[in-house]
């Protein structure tokens, strides 16, 4: 638990403070802003994944309160990096993201946080915790690598216009929008699912002898 705390309290740190006085008015990037909106799947996916051993009805409701804290920490690190900002650079007056982008934001982080804590208990339940956490961890580090990386490695007629797509407020409000639907979808997709499946037991796979001698049939 105190370890726990601790990396809480070091991502806060991190996102919510020393990031906001390093980039100062440039945090309101709005691409900084969408990745910020991303961090609640790193909360809920680990978590999630050890939580497939429940039933249906356990299982929904330990989700609901992952995700409620998974995404309730993103509201927390974006809330204090935008204070942080104001406080260190005071111009007059509270600025924040525009009101429609912020809001884009946070439905699809709240709509992707449900989707990601599904499917990493149906992987769970499939697999294991373990092989749902390797694969959802590869998921994202590909996801970082391309972004990170993908200007380098792609042509240009590939990325600049990716690039030129994505780079305004309004069209990553729109994407924002867009994703969130497509997560809202799967995740009603994966909620129909885990309702219909139960977790394997210990001796699942373990048939039961029958003996002939002792009333078998």
């Amino acid at each position: 638990m105190a370890k726990q705390a601790l990396i809480i309290l070091a991502v806060v740190l991190v996102f919510g403070i020393l990031l906001p006085v390093y980039r100062g008015f440039g945090f309101l990037d709005p691409r900084i802003l969408a990745a910020y909106a991303c961090l609640s799947l790193l909360f809920v996916a680990p978590a999630s994944a050890d939580s497939a051993a429940a039933t249906p009805r356990a299982l929904l409701a330990r989700l609901a309160a992952i995700v409620a804290w998974g995404w309730g920490m993103t509201l927390l690190i974006l809330g204090t990096a935008i204070v942080t900002l104001n406080v260190i650079y005071r111009r007059g007056s509270f600025i924040t993201p525009p009101a429609p982008f912020l809001t884009a934001l946070l439905v699809f982080s709240l709509s992707a946080s449900i989707a990601i804590a599904e499917l990493a208990a149906a992987l769970a339940r499939r697999f294991s915790g373990t092989a749902a956490k390797t694969t959802l961890r590869t998921a994202f580090l590909t996801i970082l690598l391309g972004l990170a990386f993908g200007a380098r490695v792609l042509p240009e007629s590939v990325t600049l216009p990716i690039f030129d797509r994505f780079s305004t407020r309004r069209a990553l409000t729109h994407l924002a929008w867009e994703s969130a639907a497509v997560c809202a979808a799967i995740a009603a997709l994966l909620l129909l699912v885990l309702s219909k499946t139960q977790p394997k037991g210990p001796f699942a796979k373990i048939p039961i002898a029958e003996n002939p001698h002792e009333g078998g049939r």
